[in-house]
């Protein structure tokens, strides 16, 4: 089995990119398990679903980190490597072909799927489910007619890599990929722009999603014990990720499956970069746990809470939305307001006369003893709610 020294920049550029990527999809996914642990949360399907994503995506990388050094991706054109290699390594590198298609699809379906499982758990939104539901079913269905169409489109399966058989035919190869890198573009584009209506919903400030909405282009969840500054992380790799998949369609047109070796190494570079960033950008929001309890604040702003300990005067000391943060040694119990949930009683007061006993226990129990005369007039009594943060 020939073996090939690493000269040229194609074989350098494929090396770099998969072992670079490889290690920061596998570190993005340790990453996010270990901040379940230290959250102390189960893992969930999305969670399953993305270690999945992560597997694939790492193989794909391994494959083309074979195909550099084994069957001469970005060593030179076809002829030459015949010339000095034989047919060997040309057959090797239309059989590893496959396998890439095959991982490239699997590592995006699970991404995606591991995406809008957190959509479900996130928004209870009816329409938001159902959509993410039909979504799903568009990238199982394509996942299924990409694996088809590289098992089928060249008849017997094996005329793929040896063209000495006789009556052998495949379809075209280029248009099946650009195809699918097509579909892929566009189940992107509703995996992403689903949460867009929830997001402009948000209670934050106009300019920050206006900033969200307009110059990313993009939806996106928001939990509020996450920055704000994650989130901002998070929508630019959305981004890179469709340029890239945009990037991929525009170099598999350019692939000749006659000088494979020589026109592989870039459209091999964007489908092992495209699963891997996706594995990174969908593990972040989940790395929340790994910043501490200074990340984020009960105001969800992204804003420094005012120091508690400092007795406020009138309204000194307090936040724009007018709370002060708790001086409590926890971070699961917040005081907040609950919007149209507050409850206001009002009641009448009559006043009472000392001296005849006559005062009922009514009129006791409300002005707390006995003889005291209480003005007329409405007193007002609202309430708020403690409630206990879920962990994330």
């Amino acid at each position: 089995m020939a073996v090939f020294p690493i000269q040229t920049h194609d074989q350098k550029a494929v090396l770099g990119a998969a072992l670079s990527f490889s290690i920061l999809a596998t570190l993005a996914v340790s990453l996010r398990l270990t901040a379940h642990a230290i959250a102390h949360k189960k893992w969930t399907i999305s969670d399953y679903l993305i270690i999945l994503a992560c597997v694939f995506a790492v193989g794909l990388q391994s494959i083309s980190i074979t195909g550099v050094f084994q069957a001469g991706i970005g060593y030179g054109h076809v002829t030459e490597i015949a010339l000095r290699y034989g047919l060997e390594p040309i057959t090797k590198l239309s059989q590893l072909i496959i396998p890439l298609q095959f991982l490239w699809v699997l590592s995006l379906s699970c991404t995606k799927l591991s995406i809008l499982c957190l959509y479900l758990k996130i928004f209870p939104i009816r329409w938001l489910a159902w959509g993410s539901y039909a979504t799903m079913s568009v990238i199982i269905a394509w996942t299924i007619a990409t694996i088809l169409a590289g098992c089928l489109i060249c008849r017997p399966f094996a005329y793929n890599w040896d063209k000495t058989i006789v009556g052998g035919s495949c379809g075209d190869q280029v248009t099946s990929f650009t195809v699918t890198g097509i579909i892929n573009l566009i189940t992107d584009s509703m995996v992403l722009l689903l949460p867009m209506y929830p997001l402009s919903q948000l209670q934050m400030a106009t300019y920050k999603k206006v900033t969200l909405i307009t110059v990313f282009g993009l939806g996106v969840v928001y939990i509020p014990p996450i920055s704000t500054h994650v989130w901002f992380v998070f929508l630019t790799n959305m981004a890179r990720t469709c340029v890239i998949s945009a990037l991929r369609i525009s170099v598999l047109s350019s692939m000749d499956f006659a000088d494979i070796s020589y026109t592989l190494p870039q459209a091999n570079i964007f489908s092992g970069v495209e699963p891997c960033l996706a594995v990174v950008l969908a593990s972040i929001p989940m790395m929340r746990p790994l910043l501490g309890r200074s990340a984020a604040t009960p105001y969800g702003s992204g804003k420094t809470p005012v120091n508690s300990g400092s007795k406020p005067t009138g309204s000194k000391g307090a936040g724009e939305d007018g709370f002060e943060r708790l001086d409590d040694d926890t971070n699961r119990l917040w005081l907040r307001p609950m919007g149209l949930q507050h409850r206001a009683d009002a009641s009448a007061l009559r006043e009472t006369m000392h001296g005849d006993g006559s005062d009922s226990q009514e009129s006791l129990d409300r002005h707390g003893r006995q003889g005291t005369h209480s003005p007329g007039g409405i007193r007002v009594k609202q309430s708020f709610n403690v409630t206990e943060r879920a962990a994330t």
